[in-house]
């Protein structure tokens, strides 16, 4: 007993020692953490400024740096995710943005953003499928993110789904409180085309009737409900499509005049073509293509006084047009006036003209030999011009 007495003042001391070694550690791990928060947080500060500057190579330092000091940055693995995928470490990137999906304690925005990485990652590994998913997981979170929608729109477009896409565009316009009927029209058009190429033609004849209901003036409406009934060998209802796209829109009219030079020929017709073609210039005195396509069928029925007057007539319009001075070296040539021949070739050849049957997107320079409504190569629509 007199032995515990003795030894109790010496436990006491020890147990006290103990205790105030475990308090110091404590504080100087708290402290230890306190610094390299701050240090974390001071990187962080950084790497923001550096991604505003645009030095994206110091700010994946900083912020790799951030993510090895304090493992509770959620945006700073984000980012980072971010710098890996434009720098085309897609695999890295879809790593670190999936490991943030387990985490628990996300609130909605930071969520947001994370799916938003999540999909950009999957668009880049052209993953559309794994995409979409994100995409509407992240629209099921706020109904009106318009880049959410936007970029879902494009996934519909890339895989040439217009029905989904054509729905899609819709919501944005809601979104944004904008219309474009035009724009529209032209989904309805996609949609019949693929009805057209499963030989489904009545089906894609009533997109192409849904088309014209949105805008009376969507041009490849009119041209494929035409080729729709030519296919079926309706071959009147073809050529009165056609002929309401001369009425309706008489600058594009040129799209039309093949097909209806064909039809009418097929149909013993072929007289008519000029009437067409006369009427429309009675509604159109200035249509350049209309002129060309008569001086044309002149030619052919021999007509040559008629064929170099309608040319002349079209200098007028247009005395640039390298198409109607080739066409009066021709006929020249055939009437035996080298004179005139050499004359128009000289003119021709000072001039230095495109090629009218050539057609660019405006917007990304994308050449076609025929009109296009969306360009297969930036995917815009609406961009072509003669």
């Amino acid at each position: 007993m007199k032995f515990y007495i003795e030894e109790f003042p010496l436990l006491v001391l020890t147990l006290i020692c103990v205790a105030a070694i475990l308090i110091v550690a404590i504080l100087l791990i708290v402290r230890y953490r306190r610094s390299q928060r701050l240090r974390s947080a001071g990187s962080y500060v950084e790497a923001l400024k550096d991604l505003i500057r645009g030095d994206e190579e110091s700010a994946f330092r900083h912020l790799k740096r951030v993510v090895k000091e304090d493992t509770a940055n959620t945006d700073a693995y984000l980012k980072l995710g971010d710098i890996f995928r434009r720098r085309g470490e897609v695999v890295r990137a879809l790593q670190i943005h999936r490991q943030l999906t387990v985490r628990n304690d996300l609130n909605t925005r930071t969520r947001m953003e994370l799916l938003k990485s999540l999909a950009l990652d999957y668009m880049e590994s052209n993953k559309n499928e794994q995409a979409i998913a994100k995409l509407k997981e992240l629209i099921s979170l706020d109904k009106k993110d318009l880049w959410g929608h936007q970029q879902l729109l494009r996934q519909f477009e890339r895989q040439k789904d217009w029905s989904q896409a054509l729905s899609a565009q819709e919501t944005i316009f809601k979104i944004t409180g904008q219309k474009d009927d035009s724009l529209l029209a032209l989904y309805e058009v996609q949609i019949g085309h693929k009805w057209a190429d499963q030989k489904e033609f009545h089906k894609a004849r009533l997109k192409y009737k849904d088309a014209l209901r949105r805008d009376r003036l969507c041009v490849p409406a009119y041209l494929d409900l035409g080729d729709a009934f030519q296919q079926e060998g309706r071959l009147d209802e073809a050529l009165e499509s056609w002929k309401e796209l001369l009425q309706k829109v008489p600058e594009k009219a040129y799209l039309a005049f093949e097909r209806l030079e064909r039809v009418l020929y097929e149909k013993g017709q072929f007289g008519e073509v000029a009437k067409i073609y006369r009427d429309l210039l009675e509604r159109d005195p200035d249509n350049l293509r209309a002129l060309l396509a008569l001086a044309t069928l002149y030619d052919k029925k021999g007509n040559l006084d008629e064929a170099i007057r309608t040319c002349q007539r079209a200098l007028q319009v247009d005395a640039t047009s390298h198409v109607a001075r080739q066409l009066l070296v021709k006929f020249y040539q055939q009437r035996g006036d080298q004179a005139k021949v050499m004359e128009n070739l000289e003119t021709l050849i000072n001039s230095a003209q495109v090629t009218p049957n050539r057609f660019l997107c405006r917007n990304c320079g994308h050449e076609s030999q025929e009109p296009l409504w969306r360009c297969p190569h930036c995917d815009q629509w609406r961009t072509y011009i003669p």
